[in-house]
C-alpha cells in the first residue's frame, strides 16, 4: 500500500507530539513492508528534500496569507498555526498518486489533501491531534493572537476556489488521538478510529530506574512539553515556590515565546530561577532526551487540556514516576491504568503539591507507580498502531 502522511511541519530540530506520531507510525507501516512518504513544509527546516531510516521526507515552502508579515512573525508561525497555503503540496501528491492521504493537519492543508485525494481515486484519512474538542476558550484566543489586526488576504482566494472547509467530517475516514473527539464525530461520521499515541518500549526498556531518592537530596521534576500555555508549566513555577529542595527541567519546543518569557519572570519574581532549566527542544529516542527520563526523580505534566499526553507514556516506558493533570485523555489515560500516576485536579495548585509531597516522601510509592508504569506502556508500541491504522486505511 502506498501511504502518504501530510504534516504541517517536521523538523527534527523542533519536535512536539504530532510530528513524533506521524514520525513513528510511518516507520512502522515502511518496516511492515508499505511504500510510505511524509508530505510537510519547509517551516523551521530549510530541507526540501532528505531521506532518512528509508523514508522520503518532502518538503514545501509555506505562504502565509496575512498582511502585513514580518520576519518575527513568519518565524512565529512556523512554530504554531498560520493556516498557511502550500503550493506545490498539491502537484507532488498528484504524481506519487498514494492509495491513501493521511493528513496530520486542518484548514487549508486538510482541504488540500482532501481535493487531491478525490482528483486520484486515493482514500482521505485525517487525524485530530489538537484536542479540538475541549480546547478552552482563552487558548483558542492566544492561537489566534499573532494575526490578529491584520488583513487576512487569502480568504479572497478561499472563496474564489470554493473551499467548503468542512473538515474533518468530508474525509473517508477520521483518526482521533483524543477520546472526546472520537465521542464527538463518531456521531457524525461511519468511520471514526480512536488511536492513542505510541512509544518505542523497547528504547525505553534499557534505562535503569532501580534507584531511591536520598533522604535531603534535592527532588528533580521534569516536564516534557512543548512551552506553550495548553502544558500549563506555570504551574509547576509556582510548585518551585513551595519547595526549595526541588528543581524543575522543562524539556521541550518553544511554541509559544511570550508564555516562555512569562515563565522566565514569574521564576525571577518568585526567586527560583537558579532552579529552573529550560532545556528546549530534543530528538525523540535521543540519548539526551532518555538522560533526561533517567535523571529525573518524577515527571509531571500540568496541562490544561490534552487530547492523549504523549510524554507521559514515554515517562511510564522510562519508569519514572507521573504525576499528571486529570483533564481530557490524559486522565482517561491515567484512569485506565490504575497505580501508574497520581492525578490532580487541572490548574489546581494545592492539588499538585499533594501529590508531589505523597511522591516525594514515599519511596515505596515512587517503585509501585515506576512498576505500573512501565507494565502499562507495554500497550502502546508503534508496531501494533500502525498496523491497527493501516486495517482502518483497508475498511474504508
Amino acid at each position: 500500500m502506498k501511504i502518504a502522511h501530510v504534516i504541517r511541519r517536521l523538523s527534527f530540530d523542533d519536535w512536539g507530539g504530532t510530528e513524533q506520531v506521524v514520525w513513528n507510525l510511518a516507520k512502522a507501516q515502511s518496516a511492515a513492508g508499505h511504500e510510505v512518504r511524509i508530505f510537510s513544509t519547509t517551516a523551521l527546516c530549510g530541507t526540501r528534500h532528505e531521506r532518512i531510516d528509508k523514508l522520503d521526507i518532502l518538503r514545501f515552502r509555506p505562504i502565509y496569507p496575512w498582511w502585513p508579515m514580518p520576519a518575527r512573525l513568519v518565524a512565529e508561525l512556523d512554530r504554531k498555526g498560520g493556516n498557511p497555503f502550500v503550493p506545490g503540496l498539491g502537484r507532488a501528491l498528484r504524481e506519487w498518486r498514494p492509495d491513501v492521504i493521511h493528513c496530520h493537519a486542518m484548514a487549508r492543508i486538510a482541504e488540500l489533501c482532501l481535493r487531491t485525494a478525490k482528483k486520484i481515486g486515493a482514500k482521505s484519512v485525517v487525524s485530530l491531534h489538537g484536542g479540538g474538542a475541549n480546547v478552552p476558550e482563552e487558548e483558542a484566543r492566544s492561537l489566534k493572537s499573532p494575526t490578529r489586526r491584520r488583513v487576512p488576504w487569502g480568504k479572497m482566494i478561499d472563496y474564489a476556489m470554493g473551499w467548503t472547509r468542512r473538515v474533518p467530517e468530508d474525509f473517508d475516514g477520521i483518526v482521533c488521538v483524543g477520546e472526546d473527539e472520537c465521542d464527538k464525530y463518531g456521531k457524525r461520521h461511519p468511520h471514526v478510529l480512536y488511536l492513542p499515541n505510541g512509544v518505542d518500549a523497547a528504547a525505553f526498556a534499557v534505562l535503569d530506574r532501580a534507584k531511591s531518592v536520598p533522604s535531603g537530596r534535592a527532588r528533580r521534576i521534569l516536564c516534557v512539553a512543548r512551552i506553550d500555555r495548553q502544558k500549563n508549566q506555570m504551574l509547576l513555577v509556582e510548585l518551585l515556590a513551595r519547595h526549595p529542595e526541588a528543581t524543575l527541567r522543562l524539556v521541550g519546543p518553544v511554541t509559544q515565546p511570550d508564555y516562555k518569557e512569562e515563565l522566565e519572570a514569574r521564576a525571577r519574581e518568585l526567586g527560583v530561577a537558579g532552579r529552573l532549566a529550560i532545556v528546549g527542544a530534543l530528538k525523540p529516542g535521543s540519548a539526551e532526551l532518555l538522560g533526561e527520563y533517567t535523571d529525573a526523580d518524577m515527571f509531571i505534566l500540568p496541562s490544561r487540556h490534552e487530547p492523549f499526553g504523549i510524554a507521559a507514556l514515554e515517562a511510564w516506558a522510562a519508569g519514572t514516576p507521573v504525576i499528571a493533570s486529570d483533564i481530557g485523555g490524559l486522565g482517561r489515560l491515567c484512569a485506565a491504568h490504575p497505580g501508574a500516576a497520581l492525578t490532580f485536579s487541572p490548574g489546581d495548585l494545592n492539588a499538585l503539591d499533594d501529590a508531589y509531597h505523597k511522591l516525594a516522601e514515599s519511596e515505596e510509592m515512587r517503585k509501585n507507580l515506576s512498576r505500573n508504569g512501565r507494565n502499562a506502556a507495554k500497550d502502546y508500541d508503534w508496531s501494533v498502531l500502525a498496523t491497527k491504522l493501516v486495517g482502518f486505511y483497508k475498511q474504508i
